[in-house]
C-alpha cells in the first residue's frame, strides 16, 4: 500500500475518532443541562436488583441465541459452539473499548483460523447476520410507525434501512443462478493479472457465495428465522425488566420502540461504548412517553451496565486465551489506520 494510500486512510480514521468524540461530548453536555442528578442518584439506588440481574441473564441469552445463529450460517462445517460463543463475547469487549468497531472484524480471523473455514465463507456468514438484523430493524419499524411518535431523524432512516435490506435480498435471491458465472470470471481475471496459480481472490469470493446460499435450505433458513426471533425478542424483554426495575408503568411498545432507537442510533461513530450518544438516545426514547430526562437518565446508565459493562467483564475474560491473536489482529488494524 502507498504512503500516500495510509495517509488517507490515517486521515479518515483521526476524523472518524474525532466526530465520534465531539458527538459523545455533546450529548452530555446536553444531558447535563437538562438533568438533575439528585433525582436520577434517587432514581438508581430505588432500582430493584432483582429485575436488574433478570435483565443481564435475559442480556446474555440474547448473546447465547447469537451465537447459534452463527453457528447455523456457518454449516455445513463443523464448529464448536463454545468457541464460538468466547468469540463473540471477545468481540464485544473490543466494540466496547475500542472506538471501532474492531469487534466484528476480530470475529472473521478467529473463526476461521479456528476451524479451519475460508475466510470469506466466514466473512459472509457475518455480512449475513446485518443483513438479517437490517430486515428485521425494518419490520419492526413499520410495526411501530402507525403507534409511536417516531422522531424525524428516525424516519429518515427508512428509506436506507429499506433499500439495505432489498439489496440483501435480491442478494440472497439471485445467489444460485449467477455463482458459478460470477467465480469463473473473477477465476480468469485473476490468473490473467496475477498468474495461472493465484486463485485467492476467486475462493474468498466463493466462500462469501457459499455461505449466502446457506439460507436456500428450508432446515437452515428456519433455524436462523427461529433464533433471529429468540435474540431480538429478548432485547427487548431486557428493556422491559429494566421498566420494571425502576417502576416504569410503560407498555411494551416502549421496549420495542427503544430497541429500534438505539440499533439505528449506536450505528454512528462515538466513543467507546457509545458513551453519550447512548444515554442521550434513551433519554429521547423515554421521553416520547413522558418519562423524565432525570428517570431516563438513570434507566440509560442501568441499561448500559447490561448491555455494554457487564458482558465485557465475560469477553475479557474469554479473551485471555486468545490474547496473543488479538494482540496481531489490533496491531494490524492499527498499521492501516
Amino acid at each position: 500500500m502507498s504512503n500516500s494510500q495510509n495517509e488517507k486512510r490515517s486521515r479518515g480514521a483521526w476524523f472518524s475518532a474525532v466526530f465520534g468524540a465531539l458527538l459523545s461530548v455533546s450529548a452530555f453536555a446536553v444531558i447535563a443541562r437538562g438533568v438533575n442528578r439528585d433525582a436520577t442518584a434517587a432514581a438508581l439506588v430505588s432500582a430493584q436488583l432483582g429485575w436488574f440481574l433478570l435483565a443481564f441473564w435475559l442480556q446474555l441469552g440474547a448473546m447465547f441465541a447469537s451465537t447459534r445463529r452463527w453457528q447455523i450460517l456457518l454449516r455445513p462445517y463443523p464448529t464448536r459452539y463454545l468457541f464460538l460463543a468466547q468469540i463473540v463475547f471477545v468481540a464485544h469487549v473490543l466494540n466496547t473499548l475500542l472506538p471501532a468497531k474492531l469487534g466484528t472484524v476480530a470475529r472473521v480471523p478467529l473463526a476461521a483460523e479456528h476451524a479451519k473455514l475460508n475466510v470469506g465463507f466466514t466473512l459472509g456468514s457475518v455480512a449475513l447476520e446485518k443483513v438479517l438484523d437490517t430486515l428485521v430493524m425494518l419490520g419492526l419499524f413499520l410495526l411501530l410507525a402507525p403507534f409511536a411518535p417516531l422522531p424525524e431523524w428516525a424516519r429518515d432512516s427508512l428509506g436506507l434501512s429499506a433499500l439495505s435490506g432489498l439489496l440483501g435480498i435480491i442478494v440472497l435471491a439471485s445467489v444460485t443462478r449467477l455463482r458459478e458465472p460470477l467465480l469463473n470470471t473473477l477465476a480468469r481475471g485473476e490468473a490473467k493479472l496475477f498468474g495461472t496459480h493465484a486463485r485467492r481472490f476467486a475462493d474468498f469470493a466463493r466462500g462469501i457465495l457459499e455461505s449466502l446460499q446457506n439460507l436456500r435450505g428450508r432446515r437452515e433458513a428456519f433455524a436462523v428465522l427461529l433464533w433471529t426471533a429468540v435474540m431480538w425478542s429478548l432485547g427487548i424483554a431486557v428493556n422491559y425488566v429494566l421498566f420494571l426495575a425502576l417502576g416504569f408503568a410503560l407498555p411494551w411498545s416502549a421496549a420495542l420502540f427503544l430497541l429500534v432507537v438505539l440499533q439505528i442510533g449506536t450505528r454512528v461513530p462515538a466513543l467507546p461504548a457509545n458513551l453519550g450518544v447512548f444515554h442521550y438516545l434513551v433519554i429521547l426514547a423515554l421521553g416520547v412517553y413522558n418519562v423524565s430526562e432525570s428517570a431516563a437518565l438513570a434507566y440509560a446508565i442501568l441499561l448500559h451496565l447490561v448491555v455494554f459493562i457487564l458482558p465485557a467483564f465475560i469477553g475479557a475474560a474469554c479473551a485471555l486465551p486468545l490474547s496473543a491473536r488479538l494482540a496481531n489482529l489490533v496491531a494490524a488494524q492499527l498499521r492501516r489506520s
